[in-house]
């Protein structure tokens, strides 16, 4: 079994959801990631399990990557979202890699949905707000990924479509 099939029956076996884990790894692809360590974090970010457990079963750099853009799930409620949101200051660009193909997954399926006004638009701002606090980072190494431009302007494109500011990077 590959390290990619691993990761998706680890994820599978914790409940995650499969079908948007592969749809974070086809953007991961489409932009030009084949790194086999970074599209099995794509699936381990959702499996929601601890640092040791990913650790113990996928190594160091793995547990590392995931961790640092996962919700810390024993924290209290109000503590998860404030660690989640310093995270990725931190974290490697394989992670912010990963969280913004996870921000163009949700925009699509946000996109796509018929959730009421109301929690489409709590959806969106939480998006826009990950998108801006990764936007500093995106900046400084988006010369690092060539194809990360088209997943900027798909972003881009939902925004406006939700009548929001696009955002610059």
């Amino acid at each position: 079994m590959s390290l990619i099939e691993s990761a998706e029956a680890f994820a599978r076996a914790k409940n995650a959801d499969i079908d948007f884990c592969k749809s974070i790894v086809f953007r991961l692809k489409s932009i030009g990631v084949n790194d086999e360590q970074i599209l099995c974090c794509a699936f381990l970010c959702y499996a929601n399990s601890s640092f040791d457990e990913i650790h113990a079963r996928f190594g160091r750099e793995i547990a590392t990557v995931v961790t640092s853009i996962s919700k810390d799930f024993s924290l209290p409620r109000q503590r998860q979202e404030e660690q989640y949101i310093k995270q990725p200051q931190d974290a490697p660009w394989e992670s912010i890699l990963i969280k913004l193909c996870e921000i163009s997954a949700t925009l699509k399926i946000l996109k796509d949905s018929e959730l009421s006004k109301t929690k489409r638009g709590k959806i969106l701002k939480q998006n826009i707000h990950h998108l801006n606090v990764l936007k500093k980072k995106i900046s400084e190494n988006k010369d690092r990924t060539p194809g990360i431009e088209r997943l900027l302007d798909g972003a881009n494109e939902t925004l406006i479509h939700f009548k929001q500011r696009p955002i610059k990077f």
